[in-house]
């Protein structure tokens, strides 16, 4: 009842400027904030699932979301043709995930035809999803794979595979033995932790010796950094204590 009245305003009033100029007001500082999409908005959302603001969805009736899984802010995700997000996933900033899509043969109009083709995207449990990373529809992802930033997906990824490029393609595999040790164990990045420390690694070290000097990391007193709410670094000690988020499943 509440939900026909709604549409029955929305009709009413729909016609008017100032009502249109209000409804996108409102709309964009909704879509602007965190928590602007809610679980019963969706096909399913898991527990402990992290929306950041400016993600943009289409269809989110039939969208599913795993649990403990995170969407960075200024994701584009069209599930008009149906979405799966396992478990575990994290997705970085500006990834664009697409479900259906035109044609031009057999059009009946320039540039492509007026049919949307249905094209599923399922991404399986523990994916990591790059920055700026396009998925094509009808594309299937599976279980642990790595998606490097701004590659183009466009056929499925083999279950721990780390791809990359336009389009993107299988470099390397990430350790099985190591993949399913970690799975075992129920231990995921929690979605809503913050992530501090920061480490040199060697190839840096050797790369920008001079330069790590000049961006604060003053490297003879080791090579670990805390990074406290985008305030300058702060040097801890070698034997930092981790700050690493509850992995406790609930």
């Amino acid at each position: 009842m509440k939900t026909v009245v709604k549409k029955s305003i929305k009709r009413l009033f729909s016609r008017f400027r100032i009502y249109q100029a209000l409804a996108g007001g409102v709309q964009y500082y909704r879509s602007s904030n965190e928590g602007f999409h809610t679980a019963k908005d969706f096909l399913h959302c898991g527990n402990n699932v992290r929306i950041e603001a400016g993600v943009s969805i289409a269809a989110p009736e039939r969208l599913y979301i795993g649990d403990h899984t995170g969407i960075c802010q200024g994701c584009y995700i069209n599930a008009v043709g149906g979405c799966h997000i396992g478990r575990g996933c994290q997705i970085a900033s500006g990834a664009i995930i697409l479900t259906t899509e035109h044609t031009h043969a057999g059009a009946e109009m320039l540039p492509h035809g007026l049919i949307r083709y249905i094209k599923p995207v399922f991404i399986e449990d523990y994916v990591w999803i790059g920055i700026r990373v396009s998925i094509a529809p009808g594309v299937r992802i599976g279980e642990g794979a790595i998606i490097a930033m701004g590659s183009v997906v466009m056929q499925d990824v083999p279950p721990l595979a780390i791809v990359m490029g336009n389009p993107a393609k299988p470099v390397m595999y990430r350790s099985k033995e190591e993949f399913e040790r970690l799975k075992n164990a129920g231990v995921v990045v929690d979605p809503y932790a913050h992530l501090p420390i920061l480490k040199v690694p060697p190839v840096t070290r050797r790369k920008f010796a001079r330069e790590l000097r000049e961006f604060g990391f003053d490297l003879s007193l080791g090579d670990e950094f805390h990074y406290e709410k985008g305030v300058p670094l702060r040097l801890r000690p070698q034997a930092l204590k981790r700050e690493m988020p509850d992995h406790e499943m609930k």
